[in-house]
């Protein structure tokens, strides 16, 4: 859950992107739910309401590799056709043959035995933003590794936005913040119009049909970036 909510504001991407389901619901995020991990079809029922499709991966995480709420939901992901991934500390049994890919962190004994919220819960969110920052890399929402989509929704994001405009274009802060402005605070769509020359509208375009590596001075054969008209 926690992977998925920072995903929106890291990347620029929308919320329905990377969703999260718990067994229990939302209320175990805060309360204990009982027996909820027990429950088979949950698990299966939870992928239908995302809908998941041969375009999606679905991730099932389970410290035990035999969580059974994971498990109908790996099979279910399977049956409508997306790849299933397991994130497990246990070397997972025969009843986990519908996950594509398994990770394995082979983690050992808790310190306190059986509280997998310890070494299993820290390795999970390890791998968990690994696997999402490596999708996010490969979409193009990182450059030069900056979260150049990110969204600036408030003092500190609008001046790390500001901050990598800057740096990324070696402007002063003075003329980045200006520049970034007339991006209207979109930190990609700024650059872009750094390396170009053109008018954000413009620069959108080119964003869209080639995409912000492409645009940049190295991939274009040393040309130099030109002052925003």
């Amino acid at each position: 859950m926690l992977d998925a909510s920072e995903c929106p504001p890291t990347f620029g991407v929308p919320p329905s992107q990377v969703r999260a389901a718990i067994a229990g619901g939302r209320r175990a995020l805060t309360h204990a739910v009982e027996g909820a991990e027990d429950d088979l079809e949950a698990g299966a029922t939870a992928v239908r309401a995302f809908r998941a499709g041969p375009k999606d991966v679905v991730c099932g995480i389970s410290a035990s590799a035999s969580t059974p709420y994971v498990l109908g939901a790996l099979r279910e992901a399977k049956r409508r056709g997306a790849r299933t991934v397991l994130v497990c500390c246990n070397p997972p049994g025969p009843k986990a043959n519908d996950a594509d890919t398994v990770v394995l962190a082979r983690t050992g004994p808790e310190l306190v035995a059986g509280s997998t919220r310890l070494k299993a819960g820290t390795a999970t969110k390890l791998i968990l933003n690994a696997v999402t920052t490596a999708a996010f890399v490969s979409l193009g929402k990182v450059y030069r590794g900056r979260m150049v989509d990110l969204r600036p929704a408030n003092a500190k994001l609008r001046t790390r936005a500001a901050r990598m405009v800057a740096e990324l274009t070696d402007l002063p802060a003075a003329q980045a913040s200006k520049l970034l402005r007339a991006a209207g605070g979109e930190v990609k769509l700024a650059l872009a119009m750094h390396f170009t020359g053109l008018d954000a509208q413009a620069a959108r375009q080119r964003l869209q049909t080639e995409g912000l590596r492409a645009l940049s001075p190295g991939r274009r054969r040393g040309s130099k970036p030109r002052k925003p008209r």
